[in-house]
């Protein structure tokens, strides 16, 4: 049996982390994450930036934008996800709020450069 693969990296100040990752697919991803995001609610301060269908590389895929507080700290998330060859992909960013624009142009490179094998 085929299990999930992930690559997680965090910044060496703590402040961004990015992962890519790969698993079975699961089904229909737009459902998922709205069941996902209906529970992230119960989170402290969570609030949706969007969770919409857009498309990555010519293929459909799903977008979830929002930010949240963990432990008293702000920080956004930005996560994109698609689904081929009975597959489903991740490529996923967390940051503080205050290097949003690094933060937002190191996701972009990782994303925009993503290829499935």
């Amino acid at each position: 049996m085929r299990t999930g693969s992930e690559v997680h990296y965090t910044s060496p100040d703590g402040r961004q982390e990015l992962a890519a990752k790969s698993s079975l697919s699961g089904g229909d991803l737009m459902e998922t994450w709205r069941t996902s995001e209906r529970n992230a609610h119960q989170g402290e301060d969570y609030r949706k930036i969007r969770l919409e269908e857009t498309t990555f590389d010519g293929r459909p895929a799903v977008v979830w934008e929002y930010t949240f507080t963990l432990r008293g700290t702000p920080w956004h998330a930005r996560l994109l996800g698609f689904d081929e060859g009975g597959r489903s992909y991740q490529i996923n960013t967390w940051y503080r709020p205050d290097i949003e624009t690094s933060a937002a142009r190191t996701y972009e490179k990782v994303r925009d450069s993503f290829t499935v094998l």
